[in-house]
């Protein structure tokens, strides 16, 4: 009831204004996008922020993400697919969302970029993250090929860096 009461003076203002689309966060049930489409019109667009602002592998959280990691990118691509098989056939769900300015987010230490010449240091590191990014939205479009994927870098710092290896 409370959900529901928040959502009903929110979205009513939001479609006041003329919004017909919103992003959520991994987190929120289905039902709620459901509830504000079918009710307000307005669409959602759902962002996994895929290891952005740190991961949960096993049990133990790293606030650094190391996209280089098997596991990691394994583990984040686990959970991306987990919620596009929850919330597949959704009334109301526009599209995926992966990330959120994660290239901003590259200050981690490993897979021996430390021993590269400074200026490839984040060249490497987001070849890493933006192969993930191409993995896992290959994995969205063959189990949800209706919806877009889109990913939110921040700005084009190292947008020259191929989504693919």
């Amino acid at each position: 009831d409370v959900i529901k009461a928040a959502l009903d003076r929110e979205m009513s203002l939001l479609k006041v204004m003329g919004v017909n689309v919103i992003r959520q966060y991994n987190g929120v049930p289905p039902r709620w996008g459901k509830y504000i489409y079918e009710q307000y019109g307005i669409w959602t667009v759902l962002n996994h922020a895929l290891g952005r602002y740190g991961t949960t592998i096993n049990g133990v959280f790293t606030p650094q993400t190391d996209y280089s990691n098997p596991r990691v990118r394994q583990g984040l691509t686990n959970e991306v697919l987990a919620l596009v098989d929850e919330f597949r056939g959704t009334p109301g769900m526009l599209m995926w969302l992966l990330g959120n300015e994660n290239n901003y987010g590259l200050q981690w230490k490993s897979a021996a970029t430390e021993n590269l010449p400074s200026g490839e240091r984040d060249a490497a590191k987001a070849t890493y993250l933006y192969s993930l990014v191409g993995e896992v939205t290959r994995a969205i479009k063959a189990k949800d090929a209706s919806r877009p994927v889109a990913f939110d870098n921040g700005e084009a710092l190292s947008a020259s860096v191929p989504f693919t290896k």
